[in-house]
């Protein structure tokens, strides 16, 4: 269903709140492979280029959850912790990485990654209250399809349950900013 200018016809009430198997399966899986997505559901956005409150909201359809296909970036190891650079802090993986399994046939289709957005670059880094999940096709690749595991899905959001005690602060181990006796 599409108006005159090519925009979603969508029923009162509809928000789009895809569980993690339908992400991987019928959107990352549909544009790893050049295959027609959906319009105006999810948009290609570097989730790394800015801080997560500055990232575009989908609208009244996305509830408080931003959604964007990226190309994958590798992250750094530091401190036991992977991270990735963006806007004036960094993404910091926070949990184990949890397979997306289809239901009905247990066909292990990709793997999701939990981050948290953390300001700053300097001495001190606050955690924030920004998560990121990343979701990524497992790496079935052909030879007809080498990179398809270099696009990913990412939910962004705010978790607002999150526990004021939680937004610590840690220091930096770079060793440029420590000051010589």
């Amino acid at each position: 269903m599409t108006g005159a200018n090519d925009r979603i016809l969508i029923p009162v009430g509809f928000r789009f709140s895809p569980k993690d198997e339908d992400l991987v399966n019928l959107y990352l899986k549909k544009k790893a492979f050049g295959e027609q997505v959906p319009p105006n559901v999810i948009q290609d956005i570097d989730v790394f280029q800015s801080d997560p409150s500055l990232l575009p909201r989908g609208g009244k359809l996305f509830l408080d959850e931003k959604f964007g296909f990226t190309k994958t970036r590798r992250p750094i190891l530091i401190n036991m912790h992977e991270q990735i650079t963006a806007g004036s802090g960094y993404w910091r993986t926070e949990e184990r990485t949890e397979e997306i399994i289809v239901s009905g046939n247990d066909k292990l289709v990709g793997i999701k990654n939990t981050f948290v957005f953390w300001e700053g670059n300097g001495t001190l880094q606050t955690k924030t209250k920004w998560v990121m999940h990343e979701f990524r096709l497992v790496n079935h690749t052909t030879p007809t399809m080498p990179k398809v595991s270099d696009w990913a899905v990412y939910r962004v959001f705010e978790d607002k349950f999150m526990e004021e005690e939680d937004s610590d602060t840690e220091p930096s181990t770079d060793d440029d900013d420590v000051d010589a006796p």
